[in-house]
């Protein structure tokens, strides 16, 4: 498990001072502390740009930027470069003194909220949050997404839904796929049932599902998507990203399953830097997996075999048997097609 990221980011001495202070307190963390030129030491880095461009600069390398001044100047330093609550990073604010630490952007989905908590208790500051959900000591769909370890499928539909739950109103979860429940503490107005059938006292609905079939229900309903969905990737050198892509989408829409539920993309050591393929994991937003050769020659006489691709890597196949080992020897939901120079399969991940 990668070491969470954050920057620590500040504009006066006081703020280097309780930046450092609070770097001390995350040494579990890795942190890096930016300021001013005329502030800088050698425990921080130095800004060079105005701070708006500063912040667009790294807001894709952390997962937590603390921001130790006003809040104004921070809401108008990242208002360009925000944007969706699915991928921006966890926005805190501090004041030079480390009294309060304010969770002001991404809450659940980025962190910010467990990362105010974290400094609150770290600094004994008070932490200042204000997401509906967690005032009420409810849950929102985010929330339960990210512990089921879902992806959401409409964020609209999951903001009513979420509307729903801090009112009160009693929802139905139709869990699916089976998606483990046991740790996650459902609030009393979120009730499992069995199917779609039993809905007549609820005014809302979460489905876990990989298809996607719009179910047509007379209540607000969202999909929590499992990221179970394994792809073994074998390919020509230098295909295009946008090919790897388009193949992985029309081939998923043969099966009607939902894009958001790819985990990894699997491949061999020879393909690990195919740019094509590492597009396509950026695009889905998947891990990529590289199989060792070894495993691949322990499984890959269960699979289609090729002398061309003997030829190529010095293996017989490439995408089953990645596929096969990456999804933990789960269930073939496609065998290896061969799609003009791109050979995929698809797997369920059943761990």
């Amino acid at each position: 498990m990668k070491t969470e990221k954050w920057a620590i980011v500040t504009l006066s001495q006081d703020g280097v001072a309780l930046a450092k202070r609070l770097a001390e307190h995350l040494d579990d963390r890795e942190c890096h502390i930016y300021t001013k030129e005329k502030y800088a030491n050698e425990t921080t880095k130095i800004i060079t740009t105005d701070i708006s461009t500063f912040m667009g600069s790294i807001s894709g390398a952390y997962q937590i930027i603390c921001c130790i001044m006003a809040t104004g100047i921070v809401v108008r330093a990242i208002a360009p470069h925000l944007k969706h609550k699915s991928s921006d990073p966890g926005i805190l604010v501090m004041d030079t003194k480390g009294a309060f630490v304010i969770s002001l952007l991404s809450g659940h989905l980025g962190g910010a909220n467990d990362a105010a908590r974290l400094v609150a208790k770290r600094l004994s500051a008070q932490a200042v949050i204000t997401t509906g959900t967690d005032v009420k000591g409810t849950m929102a769909v985010d929330v339960l997404a990210q512990k089921i370890k879902c992806a959401i499928d409409d964020f609209t539909a999951a903001k009513d839904v979420t509307a729903l739950i801090l009112n009160g109103d009693p929802i139905a979860l139709v869990n699916r796929e089976n998606c483990d429940l046991d740790a996650v503490i459902l609030p009393k107005n979120i009730e499992t049932v069995a199917d779609l059938t039993e809905l007549t006292k609820y005014l809302g609905v979460i489905i876990t599902t990989l298809d996607t079939k719009k179910a047509e229900l007379p209540i607000p309903s969202v999909k929590l998507v499992p990221r179970k969905l394994v792809l073994g990737v074998g390919c020509r050198r230098d295909t295009p990203g946008e090919r790897i892509i388009a193949t992985i989408q029309e081939t998923l829409a043969s099966l009607n399953l939902n894009v958001k539920g790819i985990k990894s993309l699997a491949t061999i050591g020879l393909k690990a830097e195919e740019a094509g393929i590492i597009e396509a994991c950026a695009f889905f937003a998947a891990k990529k997996v590289i199989i060792p050769n070894e495993m691949v020659q322990m499984v890959q006489s269960r699979f289609e075999g090729s002398d061309f691709v003997f030829k190529t890597t010095g293996l017989y196949a490439v995408s089953e048997p990645c596929g096969f080992v990456a999804s933990g020897f789960g269930k073939c939901l496609r065998e290896k097609q061969k799609l003009g120079g791109i050979t995929l399969s698809v797997w369920l991940d059943e761990n």
